[in-house]
């Protein structure tokens, strides 16, 4: 509980208020995205309808996050306030779209409900990818243990938050969802001014690299979030009451949560992301192989697991991009907007595919075991793929031609200094190019730069090489000799 207690210790009241906008977020999500708990609000929508208002959601979210990574310096440009109202303003119209949905759908015709609520399910998913891409930002101004404890930790309280609803009558869950959102945007805004700026800068040999290490990852992720997708739809046609879901989804939710919660408080030594990783495959293969054997007999209980593997994997994917934005300098929005487009869309093409042969997948249906045992075999082969490199703890990258003996220059520091200002200007280096290239030419190793700047060696590398990219130099003693010459 160490841990936890200093996590906490280094806040203000105020901090802590403000930093719970992340579980009122969470909460909203388990509210829309995990169960039909917000429709269910409106009454009279069948399962269908719940799935093509999932669809547009899903579509909303894949478009925000493939317009970040496309446009990260753009959007990394935009003050928080500017962001914020944009986020807040599309959600309001989602909001308002639904709203008047669920007060008039007696009285509307039924063919005019669908498109009006895909229309809302558009503009909240608009809204919702938006705010994740800030509480992103927000998580990059944390180390990766501390960031690791504020995920879980916020997990854990929306659970509770989202427990505190189903104990309300069924009409309270819409307004409670858009309560919730409301006030994570509010909160988000203040977060973001409460921690130190990000500053984001993109280095090609850096990205290019951030890319490849993030490969493994992903595409582990990707697979899971399919799968979910696919699985929801698949147990949706068993008529399961929302109280039983909703207990389900919740007890193993938090049991799973829990779990994650033991590695930060009990392992003193630095982090190890690919083994808590690892516990997403059992958890979704568990899901699937229970399908064909209990169906429905348990409240949703096949479900709920295949559900919990894209939450851990999500969880622990998350921790990965907040990290590995903070150590790179690269902009959270372009490293968060490339991933979860991704994941998004995996969870999208479940959905669909779930949707179009769901009719086909009958309880005791051979293709329904087939569909298990494909299941398994998928997770398998991504285990394989994913603990490839089991380290997963950051990029490897060898630069042709660099020399770790220490080495210095001859010039003075103020002349050095002015010298690699020179030098940096010219050759428009990055502000973390340029920090690395003064610290390369007095002579620092790869290493001893680590240590100072609070980086992985990795990534020094990756902005060393872009360096010498630039310079149209390939060692250190060739960087020297070119700033005593300057």
């Amino acid at each position: 509980m160490r841990q936890v207690f200093g996590l906490i210790k280094g806040m203000k009241p105020r901090e802590l208020i403000l930093f719970s906008g992340y579980a009122f977020y969470l909460s909203f999500s388990y509210m829309v995205f995990h169960s039909a708990t917000m429709l269910s609000s409106g009454g009279g929508f069948g399962f269908d309808t719940q799935t093509f208002f999932m669809i547009a959601i899903g579509i909303g979210r894949v478009l925000v996050f493939l317009l970040a990574g496309c446009f990260s310096r753009f959007v990394e440009k935009l003050s928080n306030l500017v962001l914020v109202t944009i986020v807040g303003a599309v959600a309001v119209m989602g909001f308002l779209v639904i709203g008047m949905i669920f007060q008039f759908s007696p009285f509307l015709p039924g063919g005019t409900i669908l498109p009006w609520l895909m229309l809302g399910g558009i503009l909240l998913g608009l809204g919702d990818a938006a705010l994740t891409l800030l509480w992103a930002r927000f998580s990059t101004t944390f180390s990766l243990r501390a960031v690791y404890l504020y995920v879980v930790l916020s997990n854990i309280v929306s659970l509770a938050l989202y427990f505190l609803i189903t104990l309300l009558p069924q009409g309270v869950d819409f307004p409670a969802a858009a309560a919730f959102f409301i006030v994570s945007v509010a909160f988000v805004k203040k977060s973001l001014d409460a921690r130190p700026v990000h500053q984001g800068e993109v280095s090609p040999p850096v990205l290019s690299r951030a890319i490849r290490g993030l490969l493994q990852p992903i595409v582990g992720t990707v697979i899971l979030c399919f799968m979910s997708g696919l699985m929801l739809q698949i147990s949706g046609q068993i008529d399961v009451p929302l109280e039983n879901f909703q207990q389900t989804a919740l007890l193993t939710s938090a049991i799973v949560v829990l779990l994650l919660l033991l590695p930060s408080l009990l392992v003193k030594k630095p982090l190890n992301i690919g083994r808590i990783y690892s516990m997403a495959l059992p958890l979704s293969a568990a899901g699937f192989l229970l399908l064909p054997l209990i169906w429905n007999s348990v409240g949703g209980l096949a479900n709920s697991f295949a559900q919990l593997g894209a939450m851990v994997a999500g969880i622990i994917l998350w921790c990965i991009l907040a990290n590995l934005s903070q150590d790179t300098k690269l902009p959270p929005t372009l490293l968060f907007g490339i991933a979860l487009a991704c994941t998004e869309t995996a969870v999208l093409a479940g959905t669909i595919v779930g949707r179009v042969n769901a009719e086909t997948l009958q309880q005791g249906d051979l293709v329904l075991t087939i569909v298990a045992l494909v299941a398994v075999y998928l997770l398998f082969m991504a285990a394989l793929f994913l603990f490839k490199d089991k380290s997963l703890k950051g990029m490897v990258m060898e630069i042709e031609g660099y020399h770790p003996e220490q080495e210095s220059t001859s010039c003075p520091e103020a002349q050095l200094s002015e010298r690699c200002s020179a030098i940096a200007t010219r050759n428009r280096f990055t502000p973390r190019e340029e920090e690395i290239f003064v610290l390369l030419a007095q002579g620092f190793t790869i290493p001893v730069i680590s240590e100072k700047l609070f980086v992985s060696e990795n990534t020094v590398k990756s902005h060393a090489k872009s360096i010498y990219q630039k310079l149209g130099i390939h060692a250190r003693t060739e960087l020297i000799e070119l700033v005593n010459t300057e």
